[in-house]
């Protein structure tokens, strides 16, 4: 199901602030404080940030913006999940094992899903670019489905192991893909959490769109400032403890903004999967569930990671409702289509 969204109402009034950077979405150069002395949930960066939030489309940026430079050291060492995850010790290989199964890979399957609703069927030889792949886990769902796949990750050791199983794929960051395709080389192109993270959101998706085929789609799943539990957490939510790892925090009129910018048409949002959504739930909730926490220290931790999967299952009914009954999706899917080419990749 893919809907307009409308914009949150009944949020407290934020602190204004003084005109500042161009909104990354809209522009726009006016806004609000939203969110101030905001840490990093997860303890690893320093400092304190906040969030200011664009009068127009909503959307929200981190202030003061850091350095490009001093992006990767925000990052701990364990921070994205893998099924290979606490190598050190039989019972957390075991637990990454289960959660796999139970959680994450009933999540990529239910994105592969859902992108290939909106995007259609792929033509034959259709090609698919993930960027930000990490493990590959969606790309072989991709693969499955009849795409030639290629991914794209900063990691080295990342595209060592792609390469081993198969999958083809380039060490690169996203403003470098140019150097490794050419213009109009794929019929689908996405990137999952990748967009409030970059620097640019505007020159991340006009990369994309140059390289994709006419008629070809962008897929970008993102969580959404506007969605249900960014107000029922406020500041609890996990997306605002991810400053300064997040650098944005879209909303979906921003998401329009920027998508029509860049020239796509057809610009969609659907709903993530509800049991992703409910992840992000169970973490506002329990803060220390997080994978930094359970598998970088253990203990106590590792218990409330497996509270967290209990809230998890709890929460997907609440989460389904949030995406289709209440219609405000803290997650979503933005598509949007290059001009040209036909409907769909038949």
């Amino acid at each position: 199901m893919s809907m307009t969204l409308p914009r949150a109402e009944g949020r407290p009034l934020p602190t204004p602030a003084s005109a500042g950077p161009a909104c990354p979405f809209c522009g726009d150069r006016n806004r609000e404080r939203l969110f101030a002395h905001v840490r990093d949930r997860l303890g690893h960066a320093p400092g304190e940030w906040s969030f200011d939030r664009c009068l127009t489309c909503g959307a929200a940026q981190l202030a003061p913006q850091p350095r490009e430079e001093d992006l990767p050291s925000y990052y701990p060492p364990i921070y994205s999940f893998t099924p290979e995850m606490g190598q050190p010790t039989a019972i957390k290989r075991f637990l990454a094992k289960l959660e796999y199964r139970l959680f994450y890979l009933p999540q990529y399957e239910a994105q592969v899903r859902i992108v290939c609703q909106q995007a259609g069927p792929p033509r034959i030889g259709a090609r698919l670019l993930d960027v930000g792949c990490g493990r590959g886990l969606r790309l072989e769902g991709f693969r499955r489905r009849g795409y030639h796949v290629v991914g794209s990750d900063f990691q080295p050791e990342v595209v060592a192991e792609l390469r081993q199983r198969g999958i083809k794929a380039v060490v690169s960051d996203i403003d470098h893909l140019s150097d490794h395709f050419s213009p109009a080389s794929f019929d689908l192109i996405t990137a999952f959490y990748l967009l409030e993270h970059v620097p640019s959101v505007l020159r991340t998706v006009q990369q994309a769109y140059s390289l994709l085929r006419p008629g070809g789609w962008f897929a970008g799943a993102v969580p959404l400032i506007d969605g249900a539990q960014a107000r029922w957490f406020g500041r609890r939510w996990i997306h605002v403890g991810e400053a300064p790892r997040h650098l944005t925090l879209p909303s979906h009129e921003g998401l329009q903004c920027l998508m029509h910018t860049a020239g796509y048409e057809k610009i969609t949002l659907r709903p993530d999967a509800a049991l992703n959504c409910a992840g992000v739930i169970a973490s506002s909730l329990i803060p220390e569930a997080s994978l930094t926490h359970a598998y970088g220290r253990g203990g106590s931790a590792m218990l409330r990671r497996l509270a967290g999967g209990v809230v998890t299952l709890l929460a997907t009914p609440l989460a389904w409702a949030e995406n289709h009954v209440l219609r405000q999706p803290s997650h979503g899917i933005i598509f949007g289509r290059k001009p040209g080419g036909c409907d769909a990749h038949s």
